[in-house]
């Protein structure tokens, strides 16, 4: 089990981003939460390796149209044991 944390700032605040990350979360069997910040979007999602590689390449190949990534900071963390 393995937890990622995500910082996303650009255009993902009132695009859809947040719904979006939640369907690929579940799709893929994770578990976290995403939120709004003053900056952008805070990710954190856990489970198996593969799934949050697998979650990283959706992220960007499958967001929304109007949704614009500037800067990404991802940090492998301890996990949490999120239900």
């Amino acid at each position: 089990m393995t937890r990622l944390r995500i910082l996303l700032n650009g255009t993902v605040q009132g695009v859809g981003f947040r719904p979006f990350v939640y369907r690929i979360a579940r799709t893929l069997g994770l578990k976290g939460y995403v939120t709004n910040d003053t900056g952008g979007v805070v990710i954190e999602v856990e489970g198996a390796k593969d799934k949050l590689d697998d979650f990283l390449l959706k992220l960007h190949t499958e967001k929304p149209l109007l949704a614009k990534i500037y800067y990404e900071e991802t940090a492998y963390v301890e996990p949490a044991g999120y239900d």
